[in-house]
């Protein structure tokens, strides 16, 4: 039974509110999600752990952001570095869980390519099979990072500037 009373609601503010809302329909529209992905995100940076989290070599810390699996690890040589999370073979996924420890090598567990902690492709079973195979050219793809006040930050593609420039303003604070 529809109540005959109810009158239809006209909106409070005009669909542009003198230019302060957006339209309703940019947030739920899937092409205008993927834009502002590409133009807005990918190019911030993104908080992914503390260095205290990666104390050792060989430990690792993963982060899932737009759909892309981050992998932080410190390498044996103490430095902190940043990779896609993917296997340059065939895009498994390297490491699972939220952190951890890998030893001294990453060995996907798909086909078994094995790299450093530097990201250098390492060991390809049946190698001699890859012809033109360029293991200087298909280690771990690296991402940008930054260590600011012991936090890791990454970001997909050159946007803001650094971590350590967007903050020095409130370095007093901080």
């Amino acid at each position: 039974m529809k109540p005959s009373h109810l009158q239809p609601v006209e909106p409070a503010a005009p669909a542009d509110a003198d230019g302060v809302s957006l339209p309703a329909w940019i947030y739920r529209d899937a092409e205008f999600f993927e834009r502002e992905r590409d133009c807005v995100f990918r190019g911030s940076w993104q908080l992914v752990c503390h260095l205290s989290d990666v104390p050792q070599p060989g430990d690792f810390h993963t982060f899932e952001f737009l759909g892309e699996s981050v992998l932080v690890l410190r390498g044996e040589d103490g430095a902190v570095r940043a990779f896609h999370n993917v296997c340059r073979h065939r895009a498994a996924r390297l490491l699972d869980g939220p952190r951890g420890h890998c030893g001294r090598r990453i060995t996907c567990p798909y086909h078994a390519w094995t790299y450093g902690l530097d990201g250098r492709l390492i060991g390809v079973p049946n190698r001699d099979s890859f012809t033109g195979l360029n293991p200087a050219r298909h280690g771990l793809v690296p991402l940008e990072h930054e260590v600011f006040m012991g936090f890791i930050f990454v970001r997909f593609a050159p946007g803001l500037p650094g971590v350590h420039e967007m903050a020095a303003p409130y370095a007093r604070e901080l």
